[in-house]
């Protein structure tokens, strides 16, 4: 039997081939390049995730204590130091120095049993937020508007957490009604 002659081609299925030499390297060292990246992203997953837990711990422990001093706030109006009244403008953290009258062995007048227990309050709290500052800043009543009544007054406790690394922290704000 005769054979057909064969071309003087290359084979069809072969032609491909030759087109494509080298770019299974370049296709390997592009993913190499890739999944390099991507383990070194995975690999500082943890730290990111370490510093946001550690921020977002201290805004709640920062929330809770001012609910704390807006109980306690509370408690001053109650038994007749009206912080709003006195007007009480202080700094609370980092805690100033102990107050004359500790209130324990001795009796002592409203006003200075409340400045014991903001004294107190800073104590507590300065371990818990290290390196925090924070001010409370109480305003009377509001005049009445035309026509309307007078706003309440209201004491505003502003925060400064410690920073985090080189990033400032932002202004935590509440706003207290004793």
């Amino acid at each position: 039997m005769p054979r057909p002659a064969q071309a003087a081609t290359a084979h069809p299925a072969a032609a491909p081939c030759s087109s494509q030499r080298g770019s299974t390297l370049a296709e390997a060292l592009v993913a190499c390049l890739v999944l390099g990246l991507g383990v070194l992203a995975w690999l500082r997953l943890p730290a990111l995730t370490a510093g946001e837990l550690a921020a977002a711990r201290a805004r709640q422990d920062a929330a809770h204590a001012a609910g704390a001093l807006a109980a306690e706030l509370h408690a001053q109006h109650d038994y007749g130091a009206d912080p709003v009244a006195r007007r009480l403008r202080r700094t609370l953290l980092p805690p100033a120095r102990r107050p004359a009258t500790d209130c324990v062995a001795s009796d002592c007048t409203p006003e200075q049993m409340a400045d014991a227990q903001l004294w107190l309050w800073g104590e507590m709290v300065h371990p818990r937020l290290p390196g925090a500052r924070a001010e409370l800043d109480c305003a009377a009543a509001s005049a009445p508007g035309p026509g309307g009544p007078a706003g309440p007054g209201a004491c505003t406790l502003r925060m400064h957490l410690a920073p985090a690394g080189a990033r400032e922290s932002p202004l935590l704000q509440w706003r207290l009604h004793p």
